[in-house]
């Protein structure tokens, strides 16, 4: 309605965090005499902004006659009172990033819930899978489940980059499910092998992993059974990896878009961490 009324040489932007569609939007509503430099701040609204990624995307600047103003430097200078660390992108190459980094992710924390849901109980009630790494998964998945549904929809639907992560996640899902079940079990670790190795593998060998079984115990919602707890196949984590690698996708690449642990989306700092804990300990 207000587009074609914009004024000449005006600066217009947006921090959706699916930049795709905002700026087919602006393309197609704008006058091509309008500048288009948008951005996303990379954490919620609760989060000091000091320090944390902020994505500014150049996407059209116009030379209008007569106007001194430098518009980049504009945007920059209006942003600059936020300290943020700002990273240039491309509107595909924030919308692939937010996609290769916490699609599958979210998707496999959303998908327990629903095994949880569809299998009458509450995680923390049930003493059989309790402590270390499950613990991990619960919190995650409570933190997941407690957010707006706006947020997954701007990482798995409107996010054209996202639908072939989900896609090969559900295929990554179902073939290792399917090898389990076949018992086939040096035919599961060779792929979980190259699969870790391709995601992890260029890591130092001197790399520490930042989780233990001390601190995950830290954030139990449940009393571990005398016997111990029963193993798990944590198909949801493992299939992650899975569909990493298959995708061709390193997540530390993507380190410099990475959000905050207290976001309202997911730190792929916390999954790259339980990710790498489970890889090397399925491998001992």
């Amino acid at each position: 309605m207000y587009g074609p009324s914009t004024k000449v040489g005006a600066i217009v932007g947006g921090q959706t965090s699916c930049k795709e569609p905002e700026i087919e939007a602006f393309e197609k509503y704008l006058p091509e005499d309008v500048n288009i430099i948008t951005c996303h701040s990379l954490h919620g609204p609760k989060v000091d902004p000091k320090g944390q990624p902020l994505v500014i995307i150049k996407h059209r600047i116009v030379e209008i006659p007569d106007q001194s103003i430098d518009s980049v430097a504009f945007v920059e200078g209006v942003l600059s009172c936020l300290e943020s660390k700002t990273v240039y992108l491309s509107a595909k190459e924030h919308d692939k990033i937010t996609a290769d980094t916490q699609a599958v992710t979210h998707a496999a924390f959303l998908s327990m819930g629903t095994a949880w849901k569809s299998n009458n109980q509450y995680p923390w009630n049930t003493t059989r899978w309790s402590g270390g790494l499950e613990n991990a998964k619960v919190n995650i998945a409570l933190r997941i489940y407690s957010n707006k549904w706006h947020v997954y929809a701007g990482l798995a639907i409107t996010n054209p980059s996202a639908h072939k992560q989900i896609l090969q996640y559900a295929s990554s899902t179902s073939e290792l499910f399917k090898l389990m079940l076949e018992r086939d079990e040096e035919k599961l670790r060779n792929r979980l092998y190259v699969a870790r190795d391709f995601v992890f593998g260029s890591l130092d060998p001197s790399h520490s992993l930042l989780l233990s079984d001390d601190l995950l115990g830290q954030f139990s919602l449940g009393k571990v059974p005398e016997g111990g707890s029963t193993p798990n196949s944590h198909l949801s984590l493992l299939a992650i990896v899975d569909s990493w690698y298959h995708l061709g996708i390193v997540p530390y690449d993507h380190m410099i878009c990475s959000t905050p642990v207290s976001n309202h989306t997911l730190s792929p700092r916390i999954i790259i961490a339980i990710l790498t804990y489970l890889s090397y300990f399925v491998s001992g």
